[in-house]
């Protein structure tokens, strides 16, 4: 009989999942959890979500993102996001998680990150990357 427990992938990205709702965003809320594998044991070592930086008005708090203002057709997903006031939930993931953490860790995420996120992450020399219904290994981190 097998181990009735979810797998650490599907129990990171609940985790994930938790830290999504505080993302601050009228058109996706997406959160972030980097894990690193510390004394032999899979370990939180940052999280994030999408929002604007400190002291920034919000998309949900203030209506202050002229993205969030925009239907899907008038801005599709994964367009340019110079008309979003948001870090992405990746970005701020690798900000709050400690430089020696990052080198070779899983970032497991609630979407598929976006092409300026993939750079991000591959600079950051993180391993791999999880989402639900897929997965990434950025060059160079074999």
């Amino acid at each position: 009989m097998g181990d009735p427990r979810p797998s650490w992938d599907a129990y990171f990205l609940g985790i994930a999942q938790a830290v999504s709702v505080r993302g601050d965003c009228t058109r996706a809320q997406v959160g972030g959890v980097m894990v690193k594998r510390l004394a032999g044991l899979p370990t939180q070592v940052g999280a994030g979500y999408n929002g604007p930086p400190p002291g920034v008005p919000g998309c949900l708090s203030a209506g202050a993102c002229p993205r969030g203002r925009l239907t899907a057709e008038e801005c599709p997903p994964n367009t340019d996001y110079a008309n979003c006031t948001a870090d992405h939930a990746e970005r701020n993931c690798v900000r709050l998680t400690p430089a020696e953490h990052r080198q070779g860790a899983t970032l497991y995420v609630t979407r598929e990150p976006c092409p300026s996120c993939r750079t991000l992450i591959t600079a950051a020399r993180i391993g791999r990357v999880v989402w639900p219904h897929g997965e990434w290994h950025p060059p160079g981190s074999d």
